[in-house]
């Protein structure tokens, strides 16, 4: 079977109409230009007219997305900032507000003038927070921490792929960091949050990780965090944490319980309106966030 990549994207653009399905041309476009081995889209565009290398691959990749599978997946690849993340069905896909987070964590660090020695990503998942530290921060000590054997296999992958040393440990919230007498500067984590099942989407419910996302008690990552913040923190330091839209409030309570008064916290919105970012900071530069 010969067909060019015009063809196909056509053809594939019909069956999309046909099924009503809300697939955009940049899914077509991803899927050819991996199966050609395009390096970008104008490399595309230069062979639009061109023989597909293997319709045959195209089409089975494309069953897939139009069944329902996440693209990241089909293509095991994710953006996230600079990198170019290999994640597969063990890691939660990485998010634009999990993007934010991280451009956040750097302003803050600025607004404090932290000085940044040794850094935690907590919840690694895929590893994305820690290779973006890691690239930013370059002389700091990384840690990235998952309980999932699975996640870091997926993390340790990343960081070879990019050429990054991180450290990577198995732990439940904060229990081997306590038990080695870790102690960091910052601490990063984007931690399963989201408590009612309802509110996961279905397509994200069916194809990623479950225990990545859900939490019957969507603080209890943060109440631990928190009750052990002085055995996994140095005295001056800053915490960097995604949250639920409607944890406001709950956290506010959790973070007067555990803390002493010589912090300062944010909470702040993520580029939909929502609030979706904490940040806990102590130190000797009094300042508004």
């Amino acid at each position: 079977m010969e067909l060019t990549n015009r063809e196909i994207f056509f053809l594939a653009k019909e069956e999309i109409k046909k099924r009503d399905l809300e697939l955009s041309d940049s899914e077509i476009v991803s899927l050819l230009e991996h199966v050609n081995n395009f390096k970008n889209y104008t490399e595309f565009s230069l062979n639009f007219d061109k023989n597909c290398a293997n319709p045959q691959y195209f089409y089975d990749l494309f069953n897939k997305i139009i069944n329902g599978e996440p693209l990241q997946y089909v293509l095991k690849s994710a953006p996230f900032h600079d990198f170019n993340l290999y994640v597969d069905k063990r890691v939660l896909i990485p998010r634009v507000e999990t993007e934010q987070l991280c451009l956040k964590v750097l302003e803050k660090l600025k607004i404090f003038n932290l000085k940044v020695n040794t850094a935690l990503d907590m919840c690694t998942g895929s590893g994305c927070i820690a290779l973006f530290i890691k690239k930013n921060l370059k002389d700091v000590n990384v840690y990235a921490s998952d309980i999932s054997e699975d996640a870091l296999d997926v993390a340790i992958k990343n960081a070879k792929n990019n050429k990054l040393a991180i450290n990577f440990i198995k732990s439940d919230k904060t229990d081997f960091i306590i038990k080695e007498n870790l102690k960091f500067d910052l601490l990063v984590s984007n931690p399963p949050y989201v408590e009612k099942l309802e509110n996961i989407e279905e397509k994200v419910r069916k194809y990623e990780p479950l225990n990545s996302i859900y939490s019957k008690d969507g603080t209890a990552f943060y109440e631990n965090v928190f009750l052990n913040y002085q055995k996994i923190m140095n005295d001056e330091f800053l915490m960097a944490f995604e949250i639920n839209y409607d944890q406001e409030e709950k956290l506010t309570n959790l973070i007067y319980k555990y803390f002493k008064k010589d912090i300062e916290f944010s909470f702040e919105k993520d580029l939909y309106g929502l609030t979706r970012f904490l940040f806990i900071y102590r130190g000797d530069k009094k300042c508004k966030f």
